[in-house]
């Protein structure tokens, strides 16, 4: 095309170009859309899993304070039994 014209030549440069560009860009935006709803997936989860272990968070610290009440009534206990062993 060159030895013709060359403004034709860079013409059909482009359209070479533009049908390479779109040949491609069919393949890749199916896979850009994926990925968007993945990373979207995978935010709504995050914000889920914050939940849960905040949830999680709150109970261990009940379970903890019940655990100090538990030990506390089983050293009361313990002491009011060694005292009734020495009467």
């Amino acid at each position: 095309m060159k030895g013709k014209s060359q403004a034709a030549a860079y013409l059909c440069s482009w359209v070479v170009n533009l049908v390479m560009y779109n040949t491609i860009y069919k393949k890749v935006k199916p896979l850009m859309e994926a990925a968007d709803a993945a990373e979207k997936l995978a935010n709504e989860k995050q914000a889920e899993l914050a939940i849960v272990l905040e949830k999680v968070r709150v109970i261990m610290e009940k379970v903890d304070a019940l655990k100090a009440q538990l030990k506390e009534a089983t050293d009361k206990k313990d002491a009011i039994e060694a005292e009734a062993n020495e009467l």
